[in-house]
This record gives C-alpha cells, sequence and structure tokens, in this order.
C-alpha cells in the first residue's frame, strides 16, 4: 500500500502479435521482456497483487515462474488487436477481486514492451496521483520539436500536400513551438472509478510523470537492438551477436513436438497422407530451429484411426521436402477422445528461440 491505498499492478502480455510472433516473451538482453517486467515488479514492495493478463498458456506459466499471479485467462473477446486497455484492466481489475475478495484503489498497467523502465518510474506515477489527487498518471516523454504537430504535413492521394494543423503555417521559428510529449508506455496508474465508472483510462483530472532519459517501448526488432545497447551501457551487458544473445538465453525451449499434417503437410482429403505436398515456410521455420541447437520431435497420429502404416510413406515425404529433425514418431495415447490443441505456433517458436523468422522473408 501506498497511503493506505491498496493498489494492483496489471501485466497485460496477450500472446498474438503481428509485428513479433509472441513479442511479449522475446529475449532481449538475455531474458524474455515479460521477465523483465516480472523482475521489476519484484522491487515494487508497495504493491498489494501484481497479475498477467493473458490468453496464452505459456506466458501464464512464464508468469507463474517468475513471481507474478495468474489468477484467470483473458476471454478470446479481449485478445484481438483493436482490444483497448480499459477494457482488459476493467476485466483484470473485476476478476482479481473475484478471486481476492479485495478491493483495489489504484491500478496500475505495465506493459512488458518498456524494459528500459525503472522502479522509481512507477513509483513516482504512483504517488503523484495520489498527492495531487488525479484520476489518472501516466508517464511522457518529450517530443522532438522536428516532429512537433505544428510541422507535420498531410499527403493526399493526388500527391498535394498541406499542413496537417492549420497553426503550422505561422511557425517561422522552433522558438514558437510550445513543447509537446508522448506516452511512452513505461507505466499507467488510475483510480477506480476512472476505470470502472468513468471508462477512461486519462479520466477528467489526468496528470504525467516527464521522464527524460531514452524510453523505447518494443514494436519492432530495431527496436530490440536500441534497447539491448541502452542497457549495454547501463549493465555492462556485452553486445554481442543475435545468434550469440539468443544462445545465451537460459530457459528457451530446446525439445520441440511438431505435428505434421496442417503444419509441414498440406491437408489432404480423405486421408490419403501420400498425396501431400510441404508447407514450404513451415519446413524453413524446422530448419532454422533445428540448426539453432533445437531437439525436433516430429509426432503424427497418421494410421491411427485406421491401422494403416504411414512410416515409410512419412518418412520419405520428410527427406524428399528436406525437413530437418531428430526423431519422428506415430500413434497418440490411449484414450476415449482427444481434444488438439495447437499449443504454440512455428513463428512463436522461433520467437521464443529469439530467431527471426525466415518464412517472412520472402
Amino acid at each position: 500500500m501506498l497511503a493506505e491505498q491498496r493498489i494492483l499492478v496489471v501485466v497485460p502480455a496477450r500472446g498474438g502479435s503481428k509485428g513479433i510472433p509472441m513479442k511479449n516473451l522475446l529475449p532481449v538482453a538475455g531474458k524474455p521482456l515479460l521477465v523483465h517486467t516480472a523482475d521489476l515488479v519484484a522491487e515494487l514492495d508497495w504493491v498489494d497483487r501484481a497479475v498477467v493478463s493473458t490468453d496464452h498458456l505459456v506466458i501464464r506459466e512464464t508468469a507463474l515462474a517468475h513471481g507474478l499471479d495468474a489468477p484467470f485467462m483473458r476471454p478470446t473477446d479481449l485478445s484481438g488487436d483493436r482490444i483497448g486497455d480499459v477494457d482488459v484492466l476493467r476485466h483484470a481489475l473485476q476478476a482479481t477481486e473475484a478471486d481476492d475478495g479485495l478491493r483495489y484503489d489504484i491500478i496500475v498497467m505495465l506493459q512488458p514492451t518498456s524494459p528500459l523502465r525503472r522502479a522509481e518510474h512507477v513509483r513516482a506515477t504512483v504517488e503523484r496521483l495520489i498527492n495531487d489527487q488525479l484520476d489518472a498518471v501516466w508517464t511522457v516523454s518529450p517530443t522532438d520539436l522536428k516532429a512537433h504537430p505544428f510541422k507535420q504535413l498531410v499527403v493526399d492521394s493526388e500527391g498535394r500536400m498541406g499542413y496537417f494543423d492549420q497553426r503550422g503555417a505561422e511557425i517561422i521559428a522552433r522558438q514558437q513551438l510550445e513543447p509537446v510529449y508522448h506516452r511512452n508506455g513505461v507505466a499507467y496508474a488510475l483510480r477506480r472509478d476512472t476505470l470502472l465508472d468513468q471508462a477512461s483510462l486519462m479520466g477528467a483530472r489526468a496528470g504525467a510523470v516527464v521522464i527524460e532519459e531514452a524510453q523505447v517501448s518494443i514494436d519492432t526488432l530495431a527496436d530490440v537492438d536500441r534497447v539491448e545497447r541502452a542497457l549495454a551501457e547501463l549493465n555492462d551487458y556485452s553486445d554481442a551477436p543475435a545468434a550469440a544473445r539468443a544462445a545465451a538465453v537460459p530457459d528457451r525451449p530446446r525439445r520441440l513436438v511438431i505435428d505434421i499434417d496442417g503444419v509441414l503437410a498440406e491437408p489432404v482429403p480423405d486421408l490419403d497422407y501420400a498425396q501431400a505436398g510441404p508447407i514450404s515456410e513451415n519446413v524453413e521455420r524446422v530448419n532454422a530451429l533445428f540448426e539453432a541447437g533445437c531437439h525436433i520431435v516430429l509426432f503424427t497420429a497418421r494410421g491411427s484411426g485406421t491401422g494403416k502404416d504411414w512410416q515409410a510413406v512419412t518418412a520419405a515425404q520428410m527427406e524428399r521436402w528436406g525437413v530437418r529433425y531428430h526423431e519422428l514418431r506415430f500413434g497418440k495415447p490411449p484414450a476415449d477422445y482427444y481434444v488438439d490443441d495447437r499449443l504454440v505456433s512455428l513463428p512463436q517458436a522461433l520467437a521464443l528461440c529469439g530467431l527471426i523468422d525466415p518464412g517472412n522473408q520472402h
């Protein structure tokens, strides 16, 4: 608690990401992004509870292994890339309160994509919220005046140009520009009624904590390089090549069990697997994982329902398609019913290993 206020930290970490698959588990400076946030939360001894909001079991297991609670899974209708923070935080607050029977006064959102944040940034954000009696406080960074809104231009479909804001036409010198700021994703703090009653991340009365030092919110692999260079300066982290960094990650997956049909082989009618062709981009992905040192087990249920032996056909296909692997297994364990779930996709497996997806290089 701070000032008798019960505080809940929410770490939003869904599994989907179009830019970098499984971005929240991407190894950065030797550990996954989510673990950077979990380690920082461990420094916040004034936090009453910290939970992860995720729709992915691997992220949930990683969170639990590093000290974050995971009393719920995020519903699928809150897992798309167009879902706003308010809906995610509202669900996390209500689900956590239902779990522990407590009422939280302040909610702090810490997105895993800002690994340069420090504990003092988060505390300053919450203290500003409490001391100034605000509805919400965000951390922000100064915007370079070269990117000031009055200096921005728009170009229409016919190539004609104009000012984004017509007031820009009156700007002659930089001294005429009033400083502006942008959100940096380091921390958001808001009161319970801001979230539930106003349904807002900002509320009617909002404040800011300005962070002068550089911050990076990771969206691309280029952002990862920027963060690692910054951490190298702060923590003497070796500025090693990407392959060496990936090899240094202690908890990346090393043994992968990969299905064949629908993953490496195109689906075929009537289970006539001999007619299947390869899914070439996935063959490349499996081979990249093999070359990175992962132990590849190909496991298929071919013939489990009919009793037909597909071993020779399958082995010949894998050789013909150039699939690299260590083991090829057939069958399924005894059961009355089978429920299939592809927990981790090949692009996600590559991201978990800190590898660039060769299937996106075409």
